[in-house]
């Protein structure tokens, strides 16, 4: 198997790190409909168990065939809002992981906020977007947590703790994720051999500190040899320096936004100088010229093990971005948290096909595409990796990847390759959190910030002002 590609790109590794996966396939848009709330029989004693996302994929798919097979009296009708876009690549073991329109993510949230709002929406409800806390604290979503101490067939040591912690609310699991993505930089260690930096500890002050001594000029041209960081757009940034530092700036009762307080002002002060000071490139450069590159988001354990070699000229380590928050550890995304509406006739059954999406079987399977919040399903799917080039285990004999005409043959994964993988995962502990419209109110806000059209105290005002009367609705 062979892949060529262009100019390394971390956002669409997710290409390479896919290869031994199914295609995705959705079922076509189908128009969002209210549960009937009668279950939806569709057949003598059968119910029917509805469940929104904005896209559906090959996994979701597959946990419906494997459900509906081993519970005959239990339908799944997947309520697709929008159909994956046609990337023109076909295969069975192609799968492209697309970056989701920004409108359809906005409809789609609008759309099922209306529906638990008005009390008709899906038994499952996927959150992406949606901002779960204010829905919890309206009691329109269950208690996942009651669920997992009450059945007796959950074990949740099975599971990472850590990561179901970080995203409980009021003590609660209100929605739970399917799979995860961590949060990591790249670090190019041919210009890092001589530092040492404490990853687990550092704040975006250290990082610049370090990074105006990386910063060189060497042949007077008036551009750095060396940029510390990789070219991010600004709005990018701040998302990034947003991420596990979010309930810094708005409570975690979701209630009382904090974006005028010195801490986001300096934040924003901070992130403007890195441009300034050329910490950052005005645009795009050649990868092998920068310290970090930013732009890594690992979702599974193939990015993780073939990252490292794409990059640097196979001589990349990961580092954790910088953070304020005051609780260390991996930060992680997920694009697949998962909630049961709190007024569904059909709870039981809705929670035995989340527990169904947590089970070993369906947390190792490839078409997961994400790390398996499953210990057992991480486990498996690191170890798949000592399989690479032997063509077994869908991994893809002879498998070669071609990165600026260079060929790069990924050789089986060994013991101690899995066992970094597997103390990555165990390190991971903060929720990187966002909601859509409080992003969105940044993102356009610091946009005449980072052009020089307002300070940092007035975007900050109009954001806190734009952001508390959101949170007020």
């Amino acid at each position: 198997m062979s892949r060529i590609l262009g100019k390394p790109c971390l956002a669409v590794i997710s290409i390479i790190s896919f290869l031994s996966l199914t295609a995705c396939t959705g079922s076509g848009a189908v128009p969002p409909s209210a549960n009937d709330g009668d279950g939806g029989a569709a057949g003598s004693g059968t119910k029917t168990v509805s469940l929104s996302v904005m896209t559906s994929d090959r996994f979701l798919e597959l946990a419906k065939q494997k459900f509906e097979e081993s519970h005959p009296d239990i339908n799944i009708d997947i309520k697709e809002y929008a159909a994956a876009p046609d990337t023109g690549m076909k295969g069975p073991n192609t799968t492209i992981i697309t970056k989701p329109d920004p409108k359809n993510t906005e409809k789609y949230v609008s759309t099922v906020g209306t529906e638990l709002m008005s009390g008709k929406a899906s038994d499952i409800i996927v959150m992406n977007g949606l901002p779960y806390k204010k829905y919890a604290d309206k009691k329109l979503l269950e208690n996942i947590s009651d669920l997992m101490s009450r059945d007796k067939s959950f074990q949740q040591s099975d599971y990472y703790t850590d990561i179901l912690d970080a995203m409980k609310y009021k003590g609660a699991l209100y929605t739970v994720p399917i799979r995860f993505g961590l949060n990591k930089w790249l670090g190019n260690q041919a210009l890092l051999a001589n530092e040492t930096i404490d990853d687990a500890n550092w704040t975006w002050q250290d990082f610049k500190s370090l990074a105006s001594k990386w910063l060189t000029d060497r042949n007077n041209d008036g551009k750095p040899d060396v940029y510390p960081l990789g070219y991010i757009e600004p709005n990018a940034l701040i998302a990034m320096m947003l991420g596990a530092n979010y309930a810094k700036f708005v409570d975690d009762a979701g209630k009382k936004a904090k974006f005028d307080s010195p801490e986001f002002i300096q934040m924003l002060k901070l992130a403007k100088s890195m441009y300034d000071e050329k910490i950052i490139p005005a645009d795009n450069t050649d990868n092998n010229n920068v310290v970090f590159n930013p732009k890594s988001n690992i979702m599974m354990a193939m990015d993780m093990y073939s990252m490292p070699k794409m990059f640097f000229d196979g001589k990349a380590a990961y580092y954790n971005p910088p953070s304020e928050n005051d609780g260390r550890g991996a930060s992680f995304t997920t694009n697949m948290p998962v909630s049961i509406n709190s007024k569904s006739a059909n709870k039981k059954e809705a929670w035995e096909f989340v527990k169904f999406l947590l089970t070993d079987d369906m947390q190792s399977v490839r078409e997961l595409n994400g790390f398996p919040v499953n210990r057992n399903g991480a486990k498996a799917q690191a170890e798949s990796l000592k399989t690479l080039g032997t063509g077994e285990g869908g991994g893809g004999k002879g498998m070669r990847l071609n990165v600026n005409g260079k060929e790069l043959a990924l050789q089986p994964a060994a013991d101690q390759d899995i066992a970094a993988i597997m103390n990555a995962l165990d390190n991971v502990k903060q929720y990187a959190e966002s909601d859509l419209k409080i992003s969105d109110i940044v993102s356009s806000e610091t946009g005449p910030f980072f052009q020089g059209q307002k300070t940092a105290e007035e975007a900050a005002k109009t954001i806190q002002n734009k952001v508390s009367i959101y949170l007020q609705e």
